[in-house]
């Protein structure tokens, strides 16, 4: 039975919506319904690549990211929901002498929290990634705790543990509006009908910033076009092999079903507004941009020469949200009581979808736990940006994702 009513209503079944409603469903708040437009995990979740990368330089992130971390090693724990997590370490990798003091403010981070970090040289690089080629790099760390999931299980980890909790979930509903009456929100319409709501939380993903326009809101946020590919099995792979980040070229490359998956940032980020597209649009038949592609694969065979002869077997693309200044958009609205977004992840949704889950619960119930929520607040930007320069920053903070300190 469709729903009339619910305490509070959770708009997108992806990862940070299932953790989300899990969250808040553990906090002891009752009558939750989550809705998707589709099935669960169907948005930009299940083409991430799932990496986690919790040592960061920023000190108003750490806290968070180690959470993070704690979380996702004992998910099971947490939501008796086994998940797959390859934790078998990464590699950062400094190819000029410009990067070398991020690569020691990491050391100085895994100081601070009696973690190891070590040093490499690039022999020893290759010793654990034996088609990794980097003889004249400047700086390699190896960070062990580090590793990556499979997206999709995550997300339905969440959503599982947040049923098993009460919470109700109502797929293939599409919200059409999100009702507002003298500042409040009062409900939400659905192609399925109409429910009655104190509390939303939208976490619709690439589709925040076109919903919260509707009812005059503009969230400074845009949807930007991520792609990678994964190879066929190649001999020289070796499975336990960590994740490898090349800091200047912007690749990351990690093992995949036993060929590699290849990413990257910094070919020609593309943004999009939502209303372009059809009204049934799903991700997954987002176009490729080839050029992209072939870019990323030439970079990337000059650090991984058996690239050069791999069979692609599949693509991906995906759109994470990115806001002007990198940060995450967790807030109320000043304008709208009851309000919630959580969007603006970069490229990391999959590893911050714990911290995610918990500060949009504690918005709902006016708590900190983090002691951060202010910086991440959505009133941050002003009208400092118009479309036209809100896409343009964006996509510049895409493209230079990994020359900024994390």
């Amino acid at each position: 039975m469709f729903p009339a009513s619910a305490n509070i209503i959770i708009i997108g079944g992806g990862v940070l919506g299932a953790s989300a409603a899990f969250q808040l469903a553990k906090d002891g708040h009752q009558d939750i319904v989550l809705l998707d437009r589709g099935p669960l995990a169907s948005g930009t979740t299940p083409f991430a690549a799932g990496q986690t990368a919790y040592l960061s330089v920023s000190p108003d992130r750490l806290p968070l990211t180690t959470y993070c971390l704690d979380f996702l090693e004992n998910f099971a724990d947490r939501t008796g929901y086994p998940i797959h997590f390859n934790q078998h370490g990464s590699l950062r990798i400094a190819l000029t002498e410009a990067y070398l003091p991020e690569l020691e403010a990491h050391q100085v981070a895994a100081d601070q929290l009696g973690h190891e970090l070590k040093f490499l040289t690039p022999e020893e690089a290759k010793e654990l990634v034996p088609t990794l080629d980097v003889p004249d790099a400047k700086g390699i760390i190896f960070i062990a705790r580090d590793g990556y999931v499979e997206p999709k299980s995550i997300a339905i980890g969440y959503a599982s543990a947040a049923r098993d909790l009460g919470v109700t979930i109502q797929t293939h509903t599409k919200v059409s509006n999100i009702e507002v009456t003298e500042g409040k929100v009062k409900a939400v319409h659905t192609n399925r009908g109409k429910i009655q709501t104190n509390h939303i939380v939208v976490a619709a993903g690439a589709w925040t910033r076109q919903l919260t326009q509707r009812f005059g809101l503009d969230m400074q946020v845009v949807p930007v076009r991520h792609q990678a590919y994964v190879t066929a099995p190649l001999v020289d792979v070796v499975p336990r092999q960590p994740i490898v980040r090349l800091i200047e070229p912007q690749i990351y490359v990690r093992p995949e079903a036993g060929g590699l998956l290849v990413g990257g940032y910094g070919y020609r980020p593309v943004s999009f507004d939502m209303d372009e597209f059809p009204d049934r649009f799903e991700i997954a038949a987002l176009e490729p941009d080839l050029i992209y592609y072939s870019r990323l694969h030439n970079a990337a065979t000059t650090y991984f020469p058996t690239l050069r002869q791999a069979a692609v077997v599949q693509e991906r693309r995906g759109l994470p949200t990115i806001t002007p200044d990198a940060k995450y958009l967790v807030s109320t609205v000043t304008e709208v009581k009851g309000l919630i977004i959580a969007t603006g992840c970069q490229v990391g949704g999959i590893q911050s979808s714990p911290a995610i889950g918990r500060m949009v619960a504690d918005l709902i119930s006016g708590q900190d736990y983090f002691g951060v929520l202010s910086a991440f607040a959505a009133d941050r930007f002003g009208s400092v940006y118009s479309d036209a320069q809100l896409r343009d920053q964006c996509e510049t903070v895409y493209g230079n994702l990994y020359l900024q300190p994390h």
